[in-house]
């Protein structure tokens, strides 16, 4: 037996069943994935790289940072030239 429906999940929010997905069995002896449905994630390795989330995480905002300081200087550089035609 498992409380699931009376617990629920999320801070009282939710549950699997009650967003529509199957039960999976997940508290049950024997179940497949013995990991932690909180556990983090430190080593990733995808599209043929090993990196960590951190790595990842710090540049991904490094490359969108940079994004937005070139759009940002992009159009500083329209605005005055518009300017400078009037």
């Amino acid at each position: 037996y498992n409380a699931c429906s009376t617990i629920r999940w999320n801070e009282g929010v939710s549950f699997p069943i009650q967003a529509g997905h199957g039960c999976i069995g997940c508290s049950e002896d024997g179940f497949w994935d013995k990991g932690s449905f909180y556990g983090h994630d430190a080593e990733l390795n995808a599209f043929g790289i090993e990196a960590n989330a951190d790595t990842i995480g710090k540049t991904a905002a490094g490359v969108v940072g940079a994004a937005i300081a070139a759009h940002a200087a992009a159009s500083a550089i329209k605005a005055a030239a518009k300017k400078g035609d009037e």
